[in-house]
């Protein structure tokens, strides 16, 4: 066989990559359609789907299969197995089409197919013959010419012959497996063939085992390209060739010759052939041939035939080892892999003449010596041994074998189920789309005859009244609802083509047959009763609009009916007959009623001839200009948002409901321009002929020039008005804590997207209407004169607006006042930075507070701008210097606060508070030095006195620290005041001698005691003070906090029985435990004391103090307590 490789074949892979794209496309396609296009473009969407699948399939396969010019010199050879290769495949199409024709088959795989593979299918075409096939005649070539592939047909099988010589080619080989493939996919073949002339057998050892590897390559790659484990039946061709062989059946009968000769394996599961079954039946053949060596003797009379005969089965014997190595060799199998398929070995001769070999005699030469033998030919017999019945008694019977093709059967089970599944899933979503659509058919007319059931119970509970448009609602809009159910999308399972019980038709006709009944009848009343109250009203504007939308009622092919909508519903909610609901109900038959073009029957003539009258009368003007107001180039808007900066919201806010940052076009510069309200103006003249239309006359010369001035007038009032109430409603965002202080001002001293400087510029540009120059229609002529009515009215827009143009104009220095304002802020920003800077911006801040000079501060100096400020500016300078202020002055009260808890308020809760005398219950007494560093001066008390709250002035008794305002300030809690009033009593109290210690020096004497008692004293460790009975003197005594020796006081009183009674008070300010408990009365120098120890014995005694505060005054410490805050 050719070693050629077979050509590549690029239309195989254009193909694939046709069917892919085409694939794709279609089922991109196919959903899209579906999802977007079904129903209403179903077919539409089929068609653009087909057309671009094949359009993109017939570009994808050009692409992919242009191949470059062939060159001149191309293989001749080549083309020649191309074409043959062609005609290979179609003549197997014509054989099959033949072979139909000859026999009925139920199924392709009920007539097996076999191949034949020889060395030279010429010499074994009588053995074909003999089996009883015939050779398929072709024009081109077949059995007549040598073509390495022939067909042969019978009624029981089809045989292929291959021709294993040179001339078979690959591509030949191909084309063949791909037919029987493509007509057979699950079993190709039935088995194989294989002849082989006794010639190779009797040959070089070493040949037959290569030709053995080369005939097993071919039937491995037989099996590969059909998936198959071939059955192979081995044939021995031209036994003639082995001597006395043929000539032992020269006298057989003809049915004998015609029986098989050879042996037939049972099936290996892992193929090969097995030794011992070999030599079994190898020996049973030749047996055979000695048993019948008898009878073949007595038919045969020619002596030579005879010893042919007796030498026969020693001839076949010597083939044995020769044939066992060609088959041991061919389908033995290894580790990895299993042998072919060995199925049997069978003897033919096809009566051919050929050079015979005596492999008896030469076995004899051989063992006699001699190297040559003069071989003597024997009689050739031309008759055909073996080989009639070996295709029906043997190869046939075994035609199941060959099995299938596991993988291609697996996958055909696999569609087959798919398809049976589909199928299935098919007609189960057929019957489940019927059902579906049924049950909401049914559901939808069940609901629609419920609702008709209703709508018919409330007709006759409540008929429609024509004069009561409201009343009529709610039955109108009842049958809308059913209505309304056929006008909900279809699901997807219902389909258009499919039966429908539906009464849509009629429910349809039914809501538009009582729309144009009861509907249009009611409005046209409501609108006539309408327009005839405002015709006797004589209200112009308000009849004209009536007249428009009475006109607009009975115009068929109006476009405005959103006027009329909003009139009925406006009508229908003045009326009080309608909450939400009835005007959601009014709106939905409005739709209908206009969409479907409906109109009343005829018009009331009479009564739009009164309107008419009612607008022909005085003040025209007022319709023209609300005319101008409403015509589409002049009732556009400008959102001026864009221009006011991205910051604007930051800082500045449009009041709530308010729309106006929406500006008419009518009041902008360019529609200011665009605007001629002159005498015959393309506006004024249109205005006119819209009202002429309605009003049927036309104003005089002198009448048009009041119009026009008077349209001019309302013209400028209203271009004013709109931009002071555009002002007005601009709010300025409160600034109540520090952030959205710092926040403000970052805003505002941005150097670009200044929100201020903005506004100011927009209302500026949107205010400043700079008349354009009229155009000159020849460059010769003078320039036209302006309208001195318009630049007037230019003049009065701008002066209404001076403050705002004057923010944005520079000064004689170069200057704008806004950029001067703006500096302020900048310049307060950068001193509050000082503030969040600090280390202690409390502090920083009572500094600030504290400072000598207050006037310089950037917030004066920011509240000073109020001046010719506009109010936007205004309120910004409050807000800003107010919470600033507010800020600073909360930052120094929580500086004084911390230092009054640090320095003051904390020492005196843990040395004074919880002690006597400052706690009159507590058992111990307060350290007189603790006493003495709290109340002395320039101590703890009196030194933040001096350094913190000395520089609050005092208003009234009120004292404050002046804030950075005027008129502000920090005021502290009165508490505070009164307590450092309090702590200054006690310091005169104390310190009156000695302004460093704790001192007290009173004069004592016995004012009066009891008959009872004799004597009285006072002692320390002596007696310090001592009465009795006699004159009344004062005695000298001083309290000091350096007095130890008089820590402990004892009262004695001696009684006339010499009993004594005692009192004692012990402590630094024992004076003051003796005393307090027992004070009578006080002044601001004396103090009356009483011991009292029964009814009739008791002392008093006068003390008297210097200075204008007495110590002794009960309460006097105690009532001296410190707020935790100031």
């Amino acid at each position: 066989m050719s070693d050629a490789k077979p050509e590549a074949q690029p239309k195989k892979r254009a193909w694939l990559w046709v069917t892919s794209v085409a694939t794709l496309t279609f089922a991109l396609g196919g959903s899209i359609t579906w999802l977007f296009g079904y129903p209403a473009n179903l077919i539409l969407g089929a068609v653009v789907t087909v057309c671009a699948t094949i359009l993109l399939a017939a570009v994808t396969y050009w692409f992919t299969s242009r191949k470059t010019k062939p060159s001149k010199q191309q293989d001749k050879q080549r083309l020649l197995i191309n074409k043959r290769s062609k005609l290979l495949a179609l003549h197997f199409k014509k054989m099959l089409a033949v072979q139909k024709r000859k026999k009925r088959l139920n199924s392709r795989y009920d007539q097996p197919i076999y191949l034949l593979l020889s060395d030279n299918p010429c010499k074994d075409k009588s053995i074909i013959t003999q089996m009883g096939y015939e050779a398929y005649k072709v024009d081109d070539f077949g059995n007549d010419i040598e073509f390495p592939v022939l067909f042969w047909l019978s009624d029981h099988s089809i045989l292929i012959s291959i021709s294993m010589a040179e001339e078979q080619q690959p591509q030949y080989l191909k084309t063949l497996c791909d037919c029987l493939n493509s007509w057979r996919a699950r079993q190709a073949v039935n088995g194989l063939i294989l002849t082989t002339e006794v010639e190779l057998l009797l040959g070089n050892r070493d040949a037959l085992a290569q030709r053995a590897d080369e005939i097993k390559s071919t039937i491995k790659t037989f099996n590969d390209r059909f998936g198959l484990q071939l059955p192979v039946y081995n044939v021995i061709t031209n036994m003639g060739q082995v001597s006395d062989f043929c000539q032992f059946f020269s006298a057989f009968d003809e049915s004998k010759r015609n029986e098989v000769f050879g042996a037939t394996s049972p099936v290996l599961k892992n193929g090969g052939i097995d030794a011992d079954w070999y030599d079994q039946e190898y020996d049973h053949l030749i047996s055979q041939l000695i048993a019948n060596m008898s009878s073949a003797l007595s038919s045969q009379l020619n002596q030579e035939y005879r010893n042919a005969i007796c030498a026969a089965p020693y001839q076949f014997g010597l083939l044995k080892q020769s044939l066992w190595s060609f088959l041991q060799r061919l389908y033995r199998g290894d580790q990895l892999t299993n042998g072919l398929n060995f199925r049997g070995f069978y003897f033919t001769h096809s009566g051919s003449d050929d050079e015979q070999t005596d492999l008896l005699a030469n076995v004899v030469n051989e063992s006699l010596g001699n190297e040559r033998y003069q071989q003597h030919q024997q009689l050739p017999v031309g008759q055909t041994l073996f080989a009639q019945h070996l295709m029906n008694h043997v190869v046939l019977n075994e035609n199941t074998l060959v099995g299938v093709n596991r993988k291609k059967e697996n996958m055909l089970l696999f569609w087959q189920g798919a398809y049976t599944l589909a199928c299935f899933g098919l007609l189960l979503f057929v019957l489940a789309v019927i059902k579906l659509d049924f049950d909401y058919q049914s559901a939808r007319e069940t609901k629609a005859d419920a609702m008709l059931e209703r709508y018919k119970e409330a007709i006759s509970a409540s008929p429609y009244d024509i004069e009561n448009m409201g009343d009529n609602i709610p039955n109108l809009y009842s049958l809308n609802r059913i209505y309304a159910l056929y006008l909900k999308p279809d699901p997807w399972y219902t389909l258009s083509f499919m039966p429908s019980s539906s009464i849509r038709s009629e429910v349809e006709a039914a809501y538009f047959a009582e729309l144009e009944r009861v509907l249009i009848p009611s409005m046209e009343n409501t609108l006539e009763k309408d327009l005839f109250v405002y015709v006797n009203l004589e209200d112009q504007a308000k009849t004209l609009s009536l007249l428009n939308n009475y006109r607009l009622l009975f115009n068929a092919k109006r476009t405005n009916i959103e006027e009329l909508k909003s009139y009925f519903m406006n009508t229908l909610q003045d009326q009080g007959e309608a909450d939400t609901t009835s005007l959601a109900q009014l709106k939905v038959l409005l739709d209908d009623v206009f969409a479907q073009d409906l109109v009343p029957v005829k018009p009331n003539y009479d009564l739009e001839s009164l309107a008419k009258k009612v607008i022909n009368q005085t003040g025209v003007e007022t319709l023209l200009y609300e005319h101008i107001l409403q015509t589409a180039t002049y009732s556009k808007r400008i959102d001026v948002r864009q221009e006011l900066g991205s910051n604007f919201s930051q800082l500045l806010s449009f009041s709530p409901n308010y729309a106006g940052y929406l500006v008419p076009y009518l009041y902008t510069p360019s529609g200011f321009n665009e605007l001629d309200l002159s005498v015959g103006s393309p506006v004024l003249n249109e205005a006119l002929s819209a009202y002429e239309g309605v009003a049927g006359a036309s104003p005089s010369a002198l009448e048009m020039y009041r119009i026009s001035r008077d349209l001019k007038q309302m013209y400028q009032t209203d271009y004013i008005n709109y931009w002071r109430d555009f002002v007005a409603h601009i709010d300025v965002k409160q600034v109540d804590n520090p952030d959205s202080l710092k926040s403000s001002l970052a805003v505002l001293t941005a150097a670009s997207n200044n929100p201020l400087a903005q506004l100011y510029t927009t209302v500026s540009k949107y205010t400043s209407v700079d008349i354009q120059p009229p155009v000159k229609e020849d460059a010769q002529e003078q320039p036209p004169e302006q309208d001195t009515d318009k630049k007037e009215t230019a003049r009065q827009i701008y002066l209404a607006f001076g403050p705002y143009h004057k923010q944005i104009t520079v000064d004689d220095q170069g200057n704008k006042p806004v950029d001067t304002l703006l500096g302020g802020f900048t310049t307060l920003e950068t001193w509050l930075d000082s503030f969040y800077t600090a280390k202690d911006p409390q502090k920083a801040a009572f500094d600030a507070l504290t400072a000598e000079l207050k006037v310089t501060n950037p917030v004066a100096s920011l509240a000073s701008m109020k001046g010719s400020q506009p109010s936007i500016s205004l309120q910004l300078i409050n807000n800003i210097s107010g919470q600033t202020n507010e800020m600073v002055m909360s930052l120094a009260h929580e500086h004084l606060n911390s230092q009054w808890q640090t320095v003051v308020f904390q020492v005196y809760q843990d040395t004074i508070a919880a002690y006597y005398p400052f706690n009159k219950s507590s058992d111990l007494d307060a350290s007189t030095s603790d006493v003495a560093n709290f109340f002395k001066a320039n101590g703890i008390l009196d030194g933040f006195y001096q350094s913190k709250l000395k520089r609050f002035a005092d208003d009234n008794g009120s004292p404050f620290l002046p804030g950075l305002l005027p008129n502000t300030g920090l005021a502290l809690d009165p508490e505070v005041w009164q307590m450092i009033a309090k702590a200054e009593d006690i310091r005169n109290a104390l310190f009156l001698f000695d302004p460093q210690n704790l001192s007290v020096q009173f004069q004592l004497k016995a004012a009066e005691m009891s008959s009872t008692l004799t004597e009285f004293s006072i002692l320390a460790e002596k007696a310090i003070f001592t009465y009795q009975h006699g004159p009344r003197l004062w005695s000298k005594q001083t309290w000091a906090a350096n007095d130890v020796d008089k820590d402990t006081l004892s009262v004695k009183a001696t009684s006339l029985d010499s009993s004594t009674l005692d009192d004692k008070a012990s402590g630094n300010w024992a004076w003051f435990r003796l005393i307090e408990p027992r004070v009578v009365s006080t002044t601001s120098q004396s103090t009356k004391v009483k011991f009292a120890y029964d009814e009739d014995k008791q002392v008093e005694l006068d003390i008297k103090t210097q200075g204008q505060n007495n110590p002794f005054v009960p309460n006097f410490f105690s009532a001296f307590t410190l707020p935790a805050s100031i």
